[in-house]
This record gives structure tokens, sequence and C-alpha cells, in this order.
């Protein structure tokens, strides 16, 4: 065997057809198809309905944890335990994240829901890791305030959604995982094991290897985690057994079969440091072989096996210099065949960033100034520049008892990199104790998930494509297809034209030969009411078969909620324990969410005028004549026109319609003039002086096609017709005819430069819609960039009348936004309220070079 110590850097390498092809590979992943990762940082573990969750995006890259190059639009989602959606955002990022809320429905049950955020570009991996996380929602009725039924464990008794149940006896189930994928006869190996009961909660275990003659290879034992790892050497053509007594019961379950020849991949993690053993029962030795190491795709190490190799060799590699998270070694034969593969968590001491939080005070009144200073130091002490999010919520608001916790650095680093398949990755970083790295290393052992299917990746099937491009914050795409009225299939050729009245922006497109068609991209928010029509495409026929309607639709599908299954960990008060959650841990987890639920409910009850899910208005009496159908129907379609109301409006009534048709009425309109049967409308240039048109601005307008010369355009229920149209109207039909000109015909572009008349028909007065031969147009609110809210935190540096109320604000404070530059950085002030007890200041975060940062602290608030 040779040893040989290995620094940051590769091995000297010749030239190698394997190798080159493997890293070569492996670099142009890294540069052109890399991934991205989100993680969402929100203010609270828990809530109530009614409640905001006001989160912190953070877009990063995913192998440097950096601000990522490529994508500068996040999508954030909030679902019910029924899987259904509830709200979806679509966010901006700037630098390093996006910051955003949303409101948690005051109707909503009793359940966990799932909130989830990812970049289209995420998309294309393979097992793309979407960050979501379970909430959990209490809700409360108010004016019967009463604690919810909840579990042992401090879960709600009447959950809708996918609640953790309380484990119910079995049989346990036992999985081994050999180091490497095999056991190999005459090598020493070492397995990773997971013991789990029948409903996946973790076991603490001990067992033993033993032989088919009854002995003994080995000693074993598993943790609360339910994970634990053993080291034999197994002998070629012996089968073997894993030994355990468990609940008084003898369980045996057999161990994989040993390969007679073969490789195997040994590795120990020592910290600072990490020794790689590689060795092989195969006459032609390693030769050859290769072994790499890669963080996410991106090399840190590789080495070839030599001649003098033989049959094994150790390396030592040095972590101060590497990334932290999980580390990807795979061992390749001398044909490039990947034949063994190892997971290594890496986190060296000396990359740990030390998050200080500390304050003026322990202890404050009510309604008085607190003062939290942060920073960012290394191990040196050197201040390091970094982005982070604050929140200030009451110490009770903590998850219920054996709720998985989701934290920056168990995301980022742990359960990203292991496709989301790990229930409470936090777990593994509550402490330094050997314990908890030794099953962290574990769980690198019993993760079949991988980066890359090797033989795919290697031969351009994978990794290799990219379906979604990096979004870019250029707008919002209106997007869609004409076809056939219920027949999305049907597609037809239209004419379409979009209206954004908030905006003043009126543009009409032909679509293709599919019926498709795309404006923008426009800078519209969440929720802008947005108007497209069908102009030209079956107006007048008058089977409803064959009209033709607008489908609105993005290009590409959001991806489906997918819950991994995990393993859970039945948390004890000591870290190997055979007994269920101790009763005064599960005592402590009870009392935390009920006094949360008690301070969040006279929040509420409070009617604190600040708070923005409740407001107090005082009792007004209002009286006024019901509207009439007539006016709600006028009402109505001025809601839907650029106008809005006209000053020249012409009621039917008030000139009589005995006998008329629409051209009639148009003629009697103020400010109307007819000339060889068209209408004209007086006071434009046009007219009055005979003067054409001004000359086309395409930069200006977006119309292809100059208005006709002194007609005026035709608006008939918000769609435009042609004057063909509006002659075979009735008088009888109409409800009002506006009648525009100068800046009230503006709106409507250049096509209003001869005026605007506009009809309002009775088709509506009455259920049954309009007439189907009338054009059709679609009222919808884009999905547009989501516009953020800003937190509102009070200051009672001096008084106002709305400060007599009592202030019961359960988060106290939230800053999404703190960046850290140099030591010169401000404290960060707020205000206590009126409620007391313990308050926690949690805050997470990323230093420029890509390391996670977390920090808390605590301070009380009394009478």
């Amino acid at each position: 065997m040779i040893l040989l110590t290995m620094f940051y850097g590769f091995a000297q390498t010749g030239e190698n057809a394997v190798r080159d092809k493997v890293i070569g590979k492996l670099a142009t992943y890294a540069m052109k198809h890399s991934p991205e990762k989100v993680y969402l940082h929100t203010d609270k573990s828990i809530y109530t309905n009614g409640e905001t969750i006001w989160y912190k995006a953070y877009l990063v890259d995913g192998i440097l944890h950096k601000v990522s190059e490529k994508s500068e639009v996040v999508y954030v989602e909030l679902w019910n335990g029924d899987d259904t959606l509830i709200v979806r955002q679509k966010l901006i990022v700037e630098g390093l994240g996006a910051q955003g809320s949303v409101k948690i429905p005051i109707n909503i049950k009793n359940g966990n829901l799932l909130i989830r955020a990812y970049t289209k570009y995420m998309l294309n991996e393979r097992e793309s890791a979407i960050f979501q996380k379970e909430i959990p929602v209490y809700a409360q009725e108010f004016g019967d305030y009463k604690n919810p039924s909840l579990d042992y464990n401090g879960n709600l008794a009447d959950n809708n959604s996918r609640a953790t149940k309380t484990p119910v006896g079995g049989n346990p189930v036992v999985q081994f995982f050999p180091e490497g994928g095999y056991l190999v006869a005459g090598l020493t190996s070492v397995m990773g094991i997971k013991a789990t009961d029948p409903q996946g909660n973790g076991l603490a275990l001990e067992g033993t290897i033993q032989d088919g003659k009854g002995n003994t290879a080995g000693f074993f034992k598993s943790y609360e985690a339910g994970l634990g790892k053993v080291t034999f050497v197994p002998e070629a053509d012996k089968d073997y057994e894993a030994v355990i007594l468990y609940g008084g019961k003898e369980y045996r379950f057999p161990i994989p079969k040993a390969l007679p020849k073969g490789y195997v991949l040994s590795i120990r993690n020592n910290g600072d440091h990490l020794i790689a053993n590689v060795s092989t029962n195969k006459d032609e030795g390693l030769e050859g072989t290769l072994l790499i190491g890669h963080f996410r795709g991106d090399l840190f190490f590789e080495r070839l096996g030599k001649a003098e190799d033989d049959a094994s060799y150790s390396v030592k590699l040095n972590t101060d210099r590497l990334f932290g998270g999980v580390a990807h070694f795979t061992l390749f034969t001398a044909s490039g065949k990947p034949i063994c593969e190892r997971l290594v968590y890496i986190d060296h001491p000396k990359n740990k960033v030390e998050l200080e939080v500390s304050s003026d005070s322990q202890t404050y009144g009510p309604r008085e100034m607190v003062t939290v200073d942060l920073s960012a130091l290394d191990t040196n002490g050197t201040q390091l520049k970094g982005d982070f999010s604050l929140s200030v919520v009451t110490g009770s608001n903590q998850l219920p008892q054996r709720m998985a916790d989701t934290n920056i650095k168990s995301w980022l680093l742990l359960n990203s990199d292991l496709g989301d398949s790990v229930e409470d990755a936090s777990y593994f970083f509550e402490n330094d104790s050997r314990e908890r790295k030794y099953v962290l290393d574990a769980l690198m052992l019993t993760h079949g998930w991988r980066r890359f299917v090797w033989t795919s990746f290697l031969d351009n099937s994978q990794g290799q494509k990219t379906t979604y491009i990096p979004e870019k914050a250029m707008g919002t795409l209106i997007e869609g297809f004409t076809a056939l009225m219920g027949n999305p299939k049907a597609r037809k050729a239209s004419k379409v034209l979009l209206r954004i009245p908030e905006l003043n922006i009126i543009e009409e497109k032909s679509t293709d030969q599919q019926g498709r068609f795309s404006f923008g991209p426009y800078e519209i928010d969440n929720g802008t009411e947005t108007y497209l029509e069908i102009v030209e495409a079956n107006v007048k026929s008058k089977k409803k078969k064959e009209e033709v309607s607008i489908y609105m639709g993005e290009t590409w599908s959001r991806p489906e909620v997918r819950r991994t299954k995990k393993v859970r960990i039945r948390r004890t008060s000591k870290g190997f324990s055979k007994d269920a959650t101790s009763a005064t841990d599960t005592l402590e987890g009870i009392r935390n969410v009920q006094e949360y639920l008690a301070k969040a409910y006279r929040k509420k009850s409070a009617e604190f005028s600040y708070d923005p899910s409740i407001t107090q208005l005082e009792e007004v009496e209002v009286s006024a004549p019901k509207k009439t159908r007539l006016e709600e129907r006028i009402e109505e379609i001025e809601s839907k026109t650029l106008h809005g109301n006209a000053t020249i409006r012409l009621i039917p009534d008030s000139v009589g319609i005995a006998g008329k048709r629409a051209m009639d009425l148009i003629a009697e309109a103020p400010g109307v003039v007819m000339m060889n049967g068209v209408p004209k409308i007086r006071g434009l240039t046009g007219i009055n002086n005979n003067l054409n048109p001004p000359r086309r601005d395409p930069l200006r307008d977006p119309f292809t096609q100059p208005p006709s010369p002194n007609m005026p355009l035709f608006y008939v229920d918000g769609g435009e017709v042609n004057f063909d149209y509006v002659e075979n109207m009735y008088a009888s039909e109409i409800l009002y005819i506006d009648v525009l000109r100068g800046i009230e015909a503006a709106i409507y572009g250049l096509r209003g430069y001869n005026g605007v008349i506009v009809i309002a028909t009775k088709s509506q007065l009455s259920k049954g819609g309009g007439p189907t031969n009338v054009p059709k147009y679609s009222e919808t609110l884009i999905p547009g960039f989501y516009r953020k809210r800003e937190f509102f935190s009070p200051d009672y540096s001096f008084k106002r009348p709305d400060h007599k109320r009592l202030d019961f604000r359960t988060t106290l404070f939230w800053k999404p936004d703190i960046t850290i530059e140099d030591s010169s950085q401000l404290p960060i002030q707020f205000y206590t309220g009126n409620t007391t007890g313990t308050f926690l200041v949690k805050v997470e975060g990323l230093s420029r070079d890509g390391r996670v940062a977390m920090g808390q602290y605590t301070f009380e608030v009394s009478d």
C-alpha cells in the first residue's frame, strides 16, 4: 500500500483518454450547465390563519453559493396539504435575493402548508432540488378562542395535511449500504446502516454481523437518527446477516452478498483532512483507474492509478481550502466504467463564519427601543462582507415536537445536494459532538442519490442540454393562443388586441398560423388588469362552434409538487436511547405552541391599527338608493373600457328609439355629423380643416396599419368592430353611446385620431350573455412581478393617536436586506410592544465568498 499526501490541486497526469473525457465533461458542466439553488428564510416557524409569512429568497450559484449569474427571476408558491395552489408569486432578484410576503387565508383549516421556491432554469436538472418546507398553520376562530387539540408531539389532531403520525409499533426495517457500492471478498469494507420502524421513524438499535455458523464478524449500533455503520472483512462464499434485539425480540436481516472480485473505495473523514483508500483484488491491480472528487460538478481532485500502486493506495487530502458541503468521490476502471462512488460531508473548522448577534441590553420594557449589533467574522476575527436577513419573534414561536426544521446551512450544504431526501437535516448541525459527526457520515453512506448517472452523462444524453434558459427580469410576457371556443386543439390564426388601462398600453398583433401570440415584455405587477380581444376572426359568425376564443398560458408548466420519502428522526433527551421522546421535552413543546397561539389570538383581538390583517372602522350608517340594474350595467361597462366615463354620452331613451337603427342614434349624438352615411366627429383636425392624419411613428405606435381617413374607431361592449357591424345594429339593443375626441380618444393611440364611438348594449341586463356575433374579449389578471410590501415597524419615540392601542405583535421586526460591507456596520433598531416574555433574534445569510452564516440571540421584555 502506498500513502500519498495530497494538498489542494491535482496530481500530475499524463495523457489518458478516460481521464480527459471525464474531466472534460465535468468542466463543460461547471461552465455551461452548473445548477442554481434557492433558499427561503421565513420570519417565523409556525403561524395562525390570517397572519403574514415574511420571507427572503436567496438565489445562488449551485456550486460556489455566490450570486447567480444566470436567473434573475424566482417563483415562490404556497400550497395547502391537499397539494392545491394557494398563491404564486414571481419575484425579481436583485443581487443575492428577493424579498416578499404571503398572506395566509383567514378561512384556512388546521394543517401544514407547503412553501416552495425555484427558478425555471432549475428544472433542467434530472433531480432538481426545488426548495420546499412545511409550515404548520393553526386555525383560530375570532371570538371563540380555544387551544386546538394537540397530540402528545404537539401536532394538530385535526390536521388536514400530510401530518406526522404517532409511531405505532411493528417490526423494525434495517437496510445496508456498502461503502462505494459493493462488498468485496477479502477486502476491508464499511457498511452504512439505516434502521427505521414501519412508519419511517429512525430507530436506535444495537446488533452484530454474523456468518452462517453464528460467528461474529462485527458490531454496530444506530443512534436516534436510525443511522450507523460497521466495518468488517467479508470472506468469499459466505453469507452474512445482521442480528438485532428489538422490543425483547430477535430479528435477522440478510447482508448483501460480497463480490468475489472488485474494487473498494473507502474514505475516513477526520475533519481537517480526508484519508481516501482505494483497493482491489483483481489481478490487473489499480493501474489506469481514475479517482476524482467534485463539489456539485466542480472538480477539486483527480488521481490516476499507477503500476506501483499494486492492489491499493491511500491519499491524504487537506480540506481547509475546499467548499463546505457534500463532496462526491467516484472511482472509474481503466476502461472508463464508474465502479465506486462515495459521498463525504466537508466542514473544515477554519472555513466557518462566526455570526455574532448582540444587543445594548438583556432586558427591555414595553415599547422600548432595542439596538442590535451584527458582525460576521472568520476564524481569525476578520470582518466578512455579506448579505443577511433578520427576524425578531416571540420565543414561543417554535416548531411542534418531532417536526423537521430547515435552515440555510442544512438546505444549501446538505439537503439540496441529497435530492431533498433528509427529513430533519438541521439535526446534524445542532452541535459539534462526535455523535453528530458520526451519524452525518453514516448519512452519506446511506444515501444513494447522485447528481449524475455517469453512463448517460458521459455519452452526452444527460447534463448537456438546456431546455429552460435562465430567465431574465426584462418584464412580463403576455402569451397565449387563439382557437375555436371550447376546442383549444383547433388553433385559428387571428388578430389580437391587448389593452392595459393602468399603463395606457394598447397594442395589436397577428398570431402565427398556430394561433400563438406574445406581447411584451411589460413591467407589470401581479394582478394588473389586462384585456385581450380578438379583432379579426369569424366576428360575424352566428354559429357558436365557429367562434374563436383566446387561451392564456405560459410556454412552460410549473413543476409538480413532489414529496420525497424521508426518514424521520425520533429525538430523545440523550444521544443514544431506546426510549421514546421524553415527557418533559414533549410537554415543553406543547406549551410553546399553546403559548404562541394565545399571543397570536391576543394580537388579533386587540385590533391594533397597524396590523395588516385587522382594521377597525367606526360604525357609520350609510343610506343611499339601491342602484338599478341599468346603473350597475353602466358601471360594469365603464370599468372595462379605457376611457371610463365620457364627456359626450347619448342615452337612447332621451331621443327615442322607435323604428331607429344604431346609426340613427349616432347621428343624433352631440358632436357627430353624417357625411355620405358615415359618421364624422366634429372638432377634429381631419374634419374641420381637411388635413391628412399625421405620419405614423413606428416607435411610438405599435399598429402596422394607419387609421382609415376620417373614419372613427368603433367599439361595442369592449371589442373593436367594423363599420358594417354597427350599421346592422338596432337602436333597441343600445344602452348608451359615448363619443370620444381629443384627450379622451388619445388613450386609444393613433387609431383614435379620428375619434372613437363606444357603444354599450343591453345584452347583459338579463342572464344569458350577449349576442354570439360580438367579438369576445378576455379579461385577466396577468401574473406579473410581485410588488414587495414593506414590513411596518412602529416608532414610539414620539406620540401618535394610534399608539393608545395595545401592541401585541408576535413578529417585532423583520429586516430581509441587511448588507455588511465593513466594520462600520450601523446597528439595527426597533421597538418592543406590549407583549412580554422572551424574544428570539434569528439571523441567516451568506458571506460574499459563499459561506453560510447563522446566528441567534435572545432578550427579555418585562413590565
